[in-house]
């Protein structure tokens, strides 16, 4: 009996809080603020009368009869929470079991909530994830093992997609600690280690990237799932080409080039060919990098705010390789593509970067040392954005040498010596 009483109160205080209602207003007229506190945190057990009359407050049921039922459909909608499903097809199963969870007491509603960031994650609605992670804040303490590995996979994911990558990092082995005790299925400790090894990768730390992403891929290839691997067959691609290996990383990238063919998995496809052609820039082979930027723009499922930062990318390599009617083409472009964008604060580097090789082919030099010096370097020091920093630090440190500067040359060479260094201490 205790055991229920628990996950009643759980779940008593995820409808308030769902609901935003205060303890005030729910406890009015039923009990005290504090004894519904303590039932909430399970300090206390009520009785059966003040849990229908809470109950029926928040307009919710404690019969159980549909919670084999619910349970079921949680399970099939998780199965589905994936980038290569369908959009509508996760809205409409998400719809259902949430319409079934208002209405009835169930055992699954925690995991459900939790998989709900995901999910949020998923269809880029990354505020309606934190507000869920601050709801879900005030019931941790309440969590069972499995729910709190989901709850820091999740929270992880998120920290990783607003680059709080070092939160994230630590999130993930907060869930790879409870993996050494509690056994989950191998496909969702793979996963666990493909997005360790992503986040590895962005703290530049490439050997232990490597590493995870190595046993992940180990692990897929024994599922038979050709889009994972593929895409951990991209990580490696990426961490060699950090430690120039390039003949390693081209091998890596072919190999989930062609998985993602096999499955035409047309996201995985343009990332590898993105990915491609930053190998061939560092490389300094613009031609190919070019080749591969523009595969990716001919790819007619490419989103709005990909096709502004390969534009970008594209006016880089055709500026540098002095082919500046193309590099004039694509600033037209990209700024096109970047103001049709509804939410364009994320993308701004972009413009910025469009902006910068507009004003050096216009030869409008002030504009173009004030918008790197005020906007462009601040911005990719903040979003720890450290390769592009050092590109553009040298950028802005050859113009001023080209204008015979050397004082303020001297200084931005300086600037990206010192990101090289601080780069090679991550």
């Amino acid at each position: 009996m205790k055991d229920n009483m628990i996950a009643i109160g759980t779940y008593i205080k995820i409808q308030r809080t769902k609901q935003k209602m205060t303890l005030g207003e729910l406890s009015e007229g039923i009990v005290s603020l504090s004894y519904l506190s303590k039932i909430e945190n399970q300090k206390t057990e009520p009785n059966e009368d003040i849990i229908k009359k809470l109950c029926d407050r928040l307009c919710i049921t404690t019969d159980q009869s549909q919670d084999e039922k619910i349970g079921e459909l949680c399970r099939n909608w998780y199965e589905i929470l994936d980038e290569s499903s369908n959009e509508q097809e996760m809205e409409a199963a998400y719809r259902d079991i949430q319409v079934m969870m208002d209405k009835n007491y169930s055992n699954h509603l925690i995991m459900f909530e939790i998989h709900k960031i995901k999910y949020f994650l998923l269809i880029d609605r990354k505020d309606l994830a934190s507000n869920k992670i601050k709801q879900l804040k005030e019931a941790v303490n309440t969590f069972s093992i499995e729910e709190q590995y989901y709850w820091y996979l999740y929270n992880g994911r998120y920290s990783f997609l607003v680059k709080n990558y070092y939160h994230s990092m630590y999130l993930y082995k907060r869930a790879e600690k409870i993996t050494e005790s509690y056994r989950l299925n191998e496909k969702i400790e793979a996963d666990l280690k493909y997005f360790i090894s992503m986040t590895y990768s962005k703290l530049r730390n490439s050997l232990e990237a490597i590493e995870y992403a190595s046993e992940a891929l180990e692990m897929y290839m024994k599922q038979y799932s050709f889009l994972r691997c593929a895409r951990a067959h991209n990580v490696l691609g990426i961490c060699y080409c950090h430690i120039k290996l390039y003949d390693k990383a081209i091998k890596n990238f072919k190999l989930g080039l062609q998985l993602a063919e096999t499955i035409n998995n047309k996201i995985v496809i343009q990332t590898i060919h993105q990915n491609l052609g930053y190998l061939y820039a560092s490389k300094g082979d613009s031609t190919k990098a070019i080749e591969y930027y523009k595969k990716v723009l001919n790819n007619s499922d490419v989103t709005a705010h990909i096709k502004v930062e390969v534009a970008a990318l594209l006016v880089r390599e055709y500026y540098h390789s002095n082919y500046y009617d193309e590099a004039e083409e694509y600033i037209d472009y990209g700024l096109s593509k970047f103001y049709d964008l509804k939410d364009k604060q994320p993308y701004i580097v972009y413009k910025y970067i469009l902006r910068s090789y507009s004003y050096l082919l216009e030869e409008r030099f002030n504009y173009f040392e004030q918008l790197l010096i005020n906007d462009l370097l601040p911005l990719l020091k903040q979003q720890k954005d450290y390769g592009n920093y050092i590109l553009y630090s040298e950028l802005l440190a050859k113009h001023y040498e080209s204008n015979s500067n050397y004082k303020d040359a001297t200084q931005y060479y300086r600037e990206a010596s010192q990101m090289y260094k601080h780069i090679a201490q991550l």
